[in-house]
């Protein structure tokens, strides 16, 4: 359920990436606007568990928690192949004619940035606080089994 409102929330945020987009969105590239984060929302995912999914995949794997405090959500699992080629069967074996390759997804982030000291027409300082930037990072989600590509040298 958080993950739900955190990717809602990141989904809602897109058009202000500074990316261009159609249509009037465009309009905020390279514009600063205010955002309010709400801290009764939690920023972490609920801690995974052995998936057995992950266990009774022929490409298995175990997730490894990524923290950066400064990024919502705060922690992200990303998984890691625990074999390089593929199980076949109840016996065990693995199969190297085949690869074990994790499974990518593009998920949109906030990072907090500290802001930008500079001086006002007063010569006075301007607070510091922090700005927030939308990204996306490349989660491993899992694994899965594929055929090897292989280069003939003629």
């Amino acid at each position: 359920m958080h993950l739900l409102r955190t990717l809602l929330l990141l989904s809602l945020l897109a058009p202000l990436s500074g990316r261009k987009t159609q249509g009037r969105g465009g309009r905020w590239k390279g514009h600063t606007v205010r955002l309010r984060l709400d801290p009764k929302l939690p920023t972490g995912l609920p801690p995974l568990s052995s998936s057995s999914t992950a266990n009774m995949s022929l490409a298995p794997w175990v997730y490894k928690t990524e923290c950066v405090a400064s990024r919502v959500p705060q922690c992200l699992s990303h998984a890691r192949c625990l074999t390089s080629g593929c199980v076949l069967g109840d016996s065990g074996y693995e199969d190297r004619s085949l690869e074990a390759k994790p499974i990518y997804y593009q998920l949109l982030v906030i990072h907090r940035v500290p802001r930008r000291r500079y001086r006002t027409s007063r010569q006075r300082v301007q607070r510091k606080g922090y700005d927030f930037r939308l990204d996306t990072e490349l989660v491993s989600v899992g694994c899965t089994c594929v055929r090897p590509i292989v280069l003939s040298q003629d």
